[in-house]
């Protein structure tokens, strides 16, 4: 029978007192946790929080070796790795892909699909091998040229990586492309990207004219500049817009278009702007940035740093003489060079809101800019302001770097904490469990929620798949030297149990209290009341008889249990308090083999029903039992010793079970549930394996022994434990 319940058992004649001579416990398969309100005196139960830490903090852990892979080892990435000069001299070290994490997104396996990308610039070649496979659009009436400054920008945002060559930060994505030749053109192509549902549109393009007011209404003042900022307008509804800042390093103001948010109302919720900046790295981390063009200045509230220096696709291949002088061009779909400044800076933004869209297909485009902002590493310098993204959301920027790098990897992973959607409307927490699993169900609740897979979100609305057992934690039941002792100490050498060293309880064992008993002739009755150490405040009161039957005797009890604070042990861990109610019967039948050796087979039978509700689940009325077989011996070394060896199943669930509503798929921020019926009965149970051995030396003392091995430690699949105690009990 269950015995993690501590009391003393009255009604014998004599006060016993005991010295402890050695304890030793060994625990396999166990985790290091943190402890409850400790509860029995058989141990500490814990609970194992690492899937927690680890699906959080380690998200991208089973992509580490791809993304490795591909930055350490694919041509397509490497070629973006190189030294240049800049014009002061200073030697440079880029590798954009690199320092923006998109090694991550496209082991990921991200790749912008289902996504349109537009670009205004001069023009492109649109035959290039980079674009192949791709659809394309570009506006009936103002179709955009041949150039190498377009080819190059779209090939860095949606470079189709065709020919092996290099790759594009979103290589599947599609591209609407028109020319920046007039309003007439800008408008034009800025309202054909909206009618195709582009995400994004990129513009590396600008005026050097400051961002003043005069300056807005001199350059946009006309009907046609009206038409396109209204056309801009109308796009950021459900775009976002990505400008590149000035190349001018040193500028005290910010270039006019890099600043348009101040000037349009409305649009800087869908604003980028993109400055270049080279990073600098210590131990692996971003320590330092060189910026080798405008700062972002009046732009920083939306501004962030990306490596313009990229090996890109053109659309000639250059003949130059010794000196470097261009002497022909001839049209080219394979050709590729390396270019630098801001405006390949911004297509590395543009194609990175494409991965977000497609990786976070109910967010809006305004949500995932701030993601991207939000993300920004903007570790390694001081911030003069700040944005607050959401109410656990506040990114810090300057006026050099704005935001900071991009890193798609951050910008991927939860943002401002992880929640689980509830089918009543509210979130829980999703960084520590909703519900504690007991002994009693053991692994139950997370073996089985582990083929699950949920939804959660975080606090900018992303949503993650998550495996459905971060609900769950199992309650690890730690055996201390505490339940080798009672154990050792319950030996009654003098009496006619079948098992002298069985330490009887009558109630569950996974509730935390005290258990006083005393024994009224054949009649023994119990209390059960909340011990000092504990939270919950459990009450219970049971009844047994012995009859004796010929030879052998029978005892039979019946048991009534009020559990705080948890449900067969079970407890929630957020917003919630389960109780339960229990009745319980049990059984000890002592069989005399001879006048030495005796044999005992012991049980109970119990039912819960639950009290109070789990969030996002119900509990349905559960059964358990236990079962203990154990033979005991007289004089087998000496005089008075006895020996006892026992094999039992302590208390575990047998039936019932847990319905929850998980949330498991998300469609414009809103939570669909599915409902999950989970048994709670464990599909391992524990066994214990017991031998004890006790020498009377005197009248009044014993010298006590015991050894157990536990496998399935509370009910848990796996975990075993090991103890052995040796003590001195002086009775008197």
């Amino acid at each position: 029978m269950s015995g993690q319940s501590s009391g003393e058992f009255a009604g014998r004649r004599r006060l016993r007192a005991g010295i402890l001579l050695l304890s030793v416990t060994v625990l396999a398969a166990c985790q290091d946790s943190a402890g409850d309100d400790g509860g029995g005196s058989a141990g500490t139960s814990l609970f194992d929080p690492s899937v927690f830490s680890a699906f959080f903090v380690d998200d991208f852990g089973p992509y580490e070796a791809d993304a490795r892979a591909l930055r350490e080892n694919d041509p397509k990435y490497l070629v973006q790795k190189f030294s240049w000069i800049g014009d002061d001299g200073t030697v440079y070290d880029s590798y954009s892909l690199d320092n923006a994490n998109v090694e991550y997104a496209h082991a990921a396996g991200l790749t912008g699909a289902g996504q349109t990308i537009a670009i205004l610039d001069a023009g492109f070649r649109q035959s290039h091998v980079e674009f192949a496979g791709k659809t394309i659009y570009t506006p009936p009436d103002h179709a955009p040229g041949v150039d190498d400054h377009g080819t190059g920008v779209a090939s860095i945002a949606a470079g189709s990586a065709t020919s092996g060559e290099m790759i594009g930060v979103a290589p599947g994505a599609d591209l609407q492309l028109g020319a920046f030749d007039s309003f007439e053109s800008m408008a034009a192509a800025t309202r054909q990207a909206a009618s195709v549902g582009a995400i994004v549109q990129n513009n590396s393009w600008g005026y050097e004219a400051d961002a003043t007011r005069s300056q807005y209404d001199a350059v946009f003042g006309s009907p046609g500049g009206t038409d396109y900022i209204n056309a801009l307008r109308d796009f950021a509804g459900r775009g976002i817009v990505v400008f590149a800042a000035s190349n001018t390093v040193g500028r005290t103001r910010a270039d006019l278009v890099s600043a348009l948010p101040n000037f349009v109302s409305g649009l800087e919720a869908s604003f980028i702007t993109v400055v270049n900046a080279v990073p600098g790295y210590a131990n692996g981390e971003i320590a330092s940035a060189s910026l080798v063009s405008s700062a972002c200045l009046e732009a920083a509230r939306w501004c962030m740093a990306a490596d313009g220096t990229v090996y890109a696709a053109q659309a000639y291949t250059y003949v130059t003489d010794s000196e470097g002088n261009i002497i022909s061009s001839t049209p080219s779909d394979t050709a590729y060079g390396i270019v630098s400044g801001t405006s390949f800076a911004a297509p590395q933004v543009a194609g990175a809101i494409a991965l977000l869209a497609e990786a976070f297909p109910s967010l809006s485009a305004q949500e995932l800019r701030a993601r991207l902002l939000a993300s920004a590493n903007n570790s390694f310098f001081p911030h003069t302001g700040y944005v607050d993204f959401a109410s656990t959301v506040r990114h810090g920027y300057n006026e050099e770097l704005g935001h900071g790098f991009l890193d798609l990897k951050a910008a991927l992973m939860p943002i401002g904490g992880s929640y689980l959607p509830q089918s009543n409307g509210t979130m829980l927490s999703a960084d520590r469990p909703v519900v504690l699993g007991g002994a009693l169900s053991g692994d139950a609740l997370s073996t089985r929620l582990a083929r699950e897979e949920i939804v959660i979100v975080d606090a900018l609305g992303g949503d993650f798949a998550a495996p459905g057992n971060i609900m769950a934690a199992d309650m690890l039941l730690t055996p201390g030297p505490e339940a080798a002792i009672a154990r050792v100490m319950a030996a009654d050498l003098a009496g006619d149990e079948g098992d002298p060293f069985a330490l009887e309880s009558a109630f569950p064992a996974t509730v935390p209290g005290r258990e006083l008993s005393r024994d009224l002739g054949d009649v023994r009755l119990s209390l059960f009341m909340p011990s000092e150490r504990s939270r919950s405040a459990s009450f219970g009161i049971s009844a047994s008889r012995r009859f004796d039957l010929g030879g052998s005797a029978l005892r039979l009890g019946f048991g009534l249990l009020r559990e705080e604070g948890a449900f067969a042990g079970i407890q929630a861990m957020q917003g919630a308090r389960l109780s339960a109610q229990h009745a319980s019967a049990s059984f000890a039948w002592d069989i005399p083999l001879n006048g030495r050796e005796r044999l005992s087979l012991a049980g109970s039978l119990g039912v819960a029903a639950p009290g109070g509700d789990l969030p996002g689940a119900r509990f349905t009325p559960v059964s358990y039992g236990a079962l203990r077989l154990s033979y005991a011996a007289r004089d087998v070394l000496g005089r008075g010793d006895r020996l006892s060896v026992a094999l039992g199943m302590p208390q575990a669930i047998t039936s019932g079970q847990a319905r929850f509503e998980l949330p498991v798929t998300m469609r414009a921020g809103q939570a669909g549930f599915a409902p999950v019926a989970v048994p709670l009965s464990p599909a391992r149970r524990q066994t214990d394996f017991t031998a004890s051995y006790g020498l009377s030396l005197s009248d009044g003392a014993e010298l006590l022994f015991s050894a157990r091995r536990s496998l399935n430690l509370g009910n848990v699949a796996g975990r075993r434990s090991s103890d052995v105690a040796m003590g001195l009990r002086i009775s008197f």
